[in-house]
């Protein structure tokens, strides 16, 4: 397996600080002239095909970029997507195809404390590879819209992502020579789904030169947010840990994320209410609580514009769709 360094991108000739392993570690500080967090996969001699298994949280489930194109399971959890100018919200199951350099994260909606060791499976290939792939064989130039698509983050639901799902879990099991059938296998499965299971999140004409500097803050901003969803978040607080005014910080966070700070923990907000609302027996009200609103009509109005529903509908709908399901098995 290959190598995995990070290392804060500077094009100003600053120093960088790396650590080979499949970890990492981003350095704190720097300009916001800086141009973010770059992850350099470091490829085995002797394989092409790089599969992996984090867990989540990890050094690397950070908002990032990298040149090798990825492709990326979600086994658990429950979250938001984060990819371009794109946040979406994201559940097990999902197979995404990232294109080269596209910054991308999954912010999984988790407890103080909670791991989610099979959270993700990630497979990465280089570009040139592809390139080598489909020029050498023709039967694999149909791969090439897929990748195309992927620079717009491609997403499969339902019964494509059930079968590029399961190829890319049974890759642990594989030799390297049977993974690189097992990448043709998961691209084929990309470049034949419906259209009503195969969608992109990122706008079209989205640069990803428009994120540079700003992969630092974004992810300090997303560990702040995260670890203070049931109290207080201050933008200011935010803006002052970033070493930005308000004003240049909201325009950096929504320009680089594709949304607006109050958005954003708006969405995980509503996001963890919903997750409650599925898996536990606690009241509405302590639920709000639990996700930072103190007042019960703003809690229902948010959860509303989120998801079309009260909270008390919401609850009610989810229990009656699992009890047609158990009732169908």
């Amino acid at each position: 397996m290959g190598a995995v360094a990070q290392v804060n991108d500077n094009r100003h000739g600053k120093a960088a600080l790396a650590q080979t392993s499949f970890g990492g570690f981003v350095p704190k500080g720097g300009s916001p002239n800086d141009s973010g967090v770059l992850e350099i996969i470091v490829p085995d001699a002797q394989a092409s095909v790089r599969w992996a298994k984090p867990g989540y949280p990890s050094l690397l489930a950070k908002w990032h970029h990298h040149a090798h194109i990825e492709i990326h399971l979600i086994r658990e959890g429950t979250g938001l997507m984060m990819a371009g100018n794109a946040v979406v919200p994201y559940e097990a199951g999902q197979v995404a195809l990232i294109g080269s350099n596209l910054p991308h994260n999954w912010v999984s909606d988790i407890s103080p404390g909670e791991r989610l060791r099979q959270r993700d499976v990630v497979c990465h290939v280089r570009p040139e590879t592809m390139r080598l792939l489909m020029s050498g064989f023709p039967e694999t130039s149909g791969f090439a819209m897929g990748l195309k698509r992927a620079g717009q983050a491609l997403v499969l639901s339902g019964e494509s992502a059930r079968q590029a799902g399961s190829i890319l879990e049974n890759m642990e099991e594989h030799s390297l020579a049977c993974r690189v059938s097992d990448l043709i296998r998961v691209l084929d499965v990309f470049a034949h789904a419906p259209a009503d299971e195969s969608y992109t999140v990122v706008a079209s004409g989205y640069d990803p030169a428009v994120c540079s500097g700003a992969e630092r803050v974004v992810n300090d901003a997303i560990e702040y947010i995260s670890s203070h969803l049931s109290g207080e978040i201050s933008m200011d607080l935010a803006a002052r840990q970033a070493g930005m005014s308000v004003s240049a910080f909201s325009r950096l966070f929504k320009r680089a994320a594709g949304i607006g700070f109050s958005d954003f923990v708006r969405r995980l907000r509503i996001g963890h209410a919903c997750r409650l609302l599925t898996t536990t027996n606690q009241s509405v009200a302590s639920i709000r609580r639990a996700c930072g609103y103190g007042n019960a009509s703003n809690f229902n109005r948010r959860f509303f514009e989120e998801t079309g529903e009260t909270p008390t509908g919401w609850r009610k709908k989810i229990h009656w769709t699992n009890k047609i399901n158990k009732s169908t098995l």
